[in-house]
């Protein structure tokens, strides 16, 4: 009898073991800069901690990309899969488009966190471009 209670507490004990995932704050601006012929996209990755029961932000990332309108970009940020640290650190990747200048479309935005090879987070932001 006293097994099947010591085996019925570590069963609610490890029931009552929870890991608490991660929660990530995706901030991004995308800007055309009409001078420049160019747009600029900044942005903010976040990890929302708790610590003595207030809830602080931890930059992860800050990746910016400028590039031509009508062509597409990309950006990495981070540790490469061979570095020891890999799988412990966030990375992320940043995928834009913005339509070619004189036309009406959508600039789109998406943003991937992972921990490792792990996705964590992922944003997509899709925006109305008018050419006036």
């Amino acid at each position: 009898m006293k097994k099947l209670i010591a085996v019925l507490a570590a069963a609610a004990c490890a029931i009552a073991t929870t890991t608490i995932a991660a929660t990530y704050s995706t901030e991004a601006t995308m800007t055309r800069q009409k001078d420049k012929g160019r747009y600029l996209v900044d942005i903010r990755v976040l990890e929302l901690v708790e610590r003595d029961g207030q809830l602080t932000e931890r930059l992860v990332a800050r990746p910016r990309i400028d590039s031509a309108p009508g062509v597409p970009a990309s950006l990495y940020q981070g540790l490469q899969p061979s570095h020891p640290n890999y799988e412990k650190e966030e990375n992320v990747t940043v995928d834009v488009s913005w339509p070619e200048v004189g036309t009406t479309d959508f600039a789109t935005c998406a943003i991937t966190v992972k921990l490792g090879d792990k996705v964590v987070s992922k944003t997509r932001m899709k925006v109305t471009v008018e050419e006036k």
